[in-house]
């Protein structure tokens, strides 16, 4: 009956989760993620035209193939594919965890999903969900005891998001101290089978080292985006996972030190959570503090830890409950669960499922005078020119391929000591991308005589640290003063 129960419990919060996941959808009217999420979306759907975007290393080939064909449906079918990446990462870890018998498993679907930093990227074209279910994936084959499928699936991590080496060493670091020599060998399956597609399709032996951009902007040196405070992460890190969890999760590491000295019996699982947790972690933060490989410090990037960083929390839980009445470990877990969710709606913002009409996650501004430079230039019968810029967004709104030299490209492609862009090109320059990402001053712009200034549009704000952030100027080439 405990089990009928069980199994139960965890299908109807699995479908709560799914409602509140669904609402989420609806209030948004934004997606999160910034540029990045439009250049995934734009990257996974224009693969098939440029078959060469299937093994790219900052799309992820893994990211690409399994979203090639949900991208031709559109955003909106992008971001039902993340909501499903979250909701499934669930369904594995409560199934996994009653596989090591503990009941109330059901509890871990809402507290992954409700992991503020989580919470706030689902509504996006992100990888970080994919690569949360890949890793969730791995933990449920750990935990049924399948180990060489955990680590097979585990090998091709890398190719989901770069920091998936990090989570290889720290499974590579457990196997070692278990001892298990002869399984170490699958950890190398995916890069093995991946460097092979891409020697085949590029014609270069050492396509993982050679054709990461990370690795590539490090070793040219071109791109700095400065370093930052060695504490950054933690003290982010209410922000990132709320109080409640970060209690629990303490709360974890002394249970799971007590229990180790005192011999008792531990599912690996959980100290292969604490290892992935701790080295992924340090990672980012060394990585940012030293200020390589393109860090930004961005904190979206502790999403990817929110399965091994739940369990942990919930270890205390489940075990500290074991000899409490069936009802009052309900009790516990339910109370636990509405705190947890309840704390992430607070730290991302978004508005309760309750108050409809107002929006959780907020449109770009960004993008505000971006479709006025599209609008603009269609009624000028400019639209159809190429139009170089730096916002991904313009491209999925205006429907250009920025892969195709003749329909759209970047700014950051322009050859400041030999333009070699063609005569007739549009060029929207704005405060924000063309500067920052597209390294483009306007003066430069301004002051070349082989461009004129067709357009203007002011910003609707004037940031005091970038007065010139949402301005947009548009220029032809080919046309002398």
């Amino acid at each position: 009956m405990n089990v009928i129960r069980s199994y139960w419990f965890i299908g109807f919060s699995f479908i709560i989760c799914y409602i509140l996941l669904l609402f989420l959808f609806l209030q948004s009217e934004g997606v999160e993620g910034g540029l990045d999420s439009w250049n995934h979306y734009l990257i996974s759907k224009s693969a098939f035209n440029h078959p060469e975007l299937l093994i790219d290393q900052w799309n992820k080939p893994v990211f690409t193939w399994l979203t090639v064909l949900i991208t031709q449906l559109g955003f909106n079918a992008l971001i039902w594919f993340n909501i499903a990446c979250v909701l499934f990462s669930g369904l594995l870890l409560a199934f996994g965890l009653k596989k090591t018998g503990y009941m109330n498993t059901w509890a871990v679907i809402p507290m992954l999903i409700f992991v503020p930093i989580l919470f706030q990227n689902i509504i996006s074209g992100l990888t970080e969900p994919l690569n949360i279910l890949i890793l969730s994936l791995i933990l449920y084959f750990w935990m049924n005891k399948q180990l060489n499928w955990a680590l097979i699936i585990a090998s091709f991590l890398p190719y989901v998001r770069t920091e998936g080496f990090v989570i290889l060493g720290a499974i590579f670091l457990l196997i070692l101290f278990k001892k298990e020599y002869k399984s170490l060998l699958w950890l190398f399956v995916g890069s093995f089978i991946m460097n092979i597609v891409g020697f085949v399709i590029t014609g270069k032996p050492f396509w993982i080292i050679t054709e990461n951009p990370y690795l590539k902007h490090e070793m040219h040196g071109t791109f700095d985006p400065g370093n930052g405070s060695f504490n950054h992460f933690f003290n982010q890190s209410r922000n990132l996972f709320g109080l409640p969890l970060i209690v629990l999760f303490i709360l974890g590491h002394v249970l799971l030190g007590y229990n180790w000295i005192k011999k008792r019996v531990v599912s690996d699982v959980f100290f292969l959570s604490v290892l992935i947790f701790w080295l992924y972690f340090m990672a980012h933060t060394l990585i940012f503090y030293w200020g390589i490989l393109g860090s930004h410090g961005l904190t979206r990037v502790m999403a990817v830890i929110a399965p091994v960083m739940v369990l942990v929390a919930l270890y205390p839980i489940l075990e500290l409950t074991k000899k409490f009445k069936t009802i009052t470990q309900e009790i516990v877990c339910f109370s636990v669960v509405l705190l947890v969710i309840f704390i992430a709606y607070k730290e991302t913002g978004y508005a309760k499922p309750h108050r409809f009409n107002e929006a959780t996650v907020k449109p770009d501004k960004s993008q505000i005078n971006f479709i006025k430079a599209g609008e603009w230039l269609k009624q000028n019968n400019l639209l159809n020119k190429t139009i170089i810029h730096q916002s991904p967004y313009f491209n999925v709104h205006f429907n250009k391929d920025p892969f195709d030299i003749h329909n759209s490209y970047y700014v950051w492609s322009i050859d400041k000591t030999n333009d070699w862009a063609e005569d007739g090109v549009i060029i929207i320059w704005d405060g924000f991308s063309a500067v920052r990402e597209g390294n483009m001053p306007l003066e430069w712009l301004q002051n070349n005589p082989d461009y004129i200034l067709l357009h203007y549009i002011e910003g609707f704000e004037k940031p005091e640290e970038n007065p010139q952030q949402y301005d947009i100027f548009i220029f032809k080439k080919g046309i002398k003063r």
